[in-house]
């Protein structure tokens, strides 16, 4: 009995939840969802959620820079007072000929994590929604905008949360393979008739480039 009160107040305090994942949302040639890190959140601190993506078979989206033609998924948010989102840390994305054309993007899944500020005056014990309509381009041998509207519930804890059983390593995986800055500076100058660009930095240094 004593096991059972502690484990009640404990659920009263906020201190053991998890985020209310909405089910995944059918855009027509994709599955879109919104998934958390942890299950839950300190006041004043940052946690990671994510969009994930399930694509079907023979369609595509698109990375933040989608090439020759396309457009990168984007997500507007609707957050609650003094909460912030940021960026996508996109992944590496695949080359996606067509034609004399390349594009940039993703297929079969893709998770784009980012950080959300979460307000030191938020409530533990207290539950937030989180709301992002999300915009996608989906293309095969046609493009099709797609959009979903996706709802993420996070308690607010007062204790440091565990990672969700679910989505806390392939979040944490996506985060760590994500591409980091290359610590590289780009001058260039320009002329009627030509363009030149110069590249510096640690990670060349040492490399001979005369044959590339």
């Amino acid at each position: 009995m004593r096991v059972l009160a502690a484990l009640i107040a404990s659920l009263s305090l906020g201190l053991i939840s998890a985020p209310v994942q909405a089910q995944p949302v059918n855009t027509g040639h994709l599955e879109a969802q919104l998934v958390a890190q942890d299950q839950g959140a300190v006041p004043g601190s940052t946690i990671t959620v994510a969009l994930s993506q399930k694509i079907a078979t023979g369609w595509h989206t698109y990375w933040r820079n989608p090439g020759d033609s396309g457009a990168a998924t984007s997500i507007a948010w609707t957050l609650p007072p003094g909460w912030s989102a940021g960026e996508f840390s996109w992944p590496t994305p695949h080359r996606l000929p067509l034609g004399p054309l390349v594009n940039y993007g993703f297929s079969d899944e893709v998770i784009l994590p980012l950080r959300i500020k979460v307000p030191a005056n938020a409530k533990a014990g207290q539950t937030y929604k989180l709301t992002g309509a999300a915009s996608f381009l989906v293309c095969a041998d046609i493009c099709i905008p797609e959009d979903a509207v996706l709802t993420l519930d996070v308690p607010v804890v007062a204790a440091a949360p565990q990672p969700d059983s679910q989505w806390g390593a392939r979040i944490a995986k996506a985060l760590a393979d994500a591409p980091k800055p290359a610590a590289l500076t780009a001058t260039f100058a320009g002329s009627p008739e030509t363009v030149k660009l110069a590249v510096a930095g640690a990670p060349l240094a040492g490399k001979d480039f005369a044959d590339a």
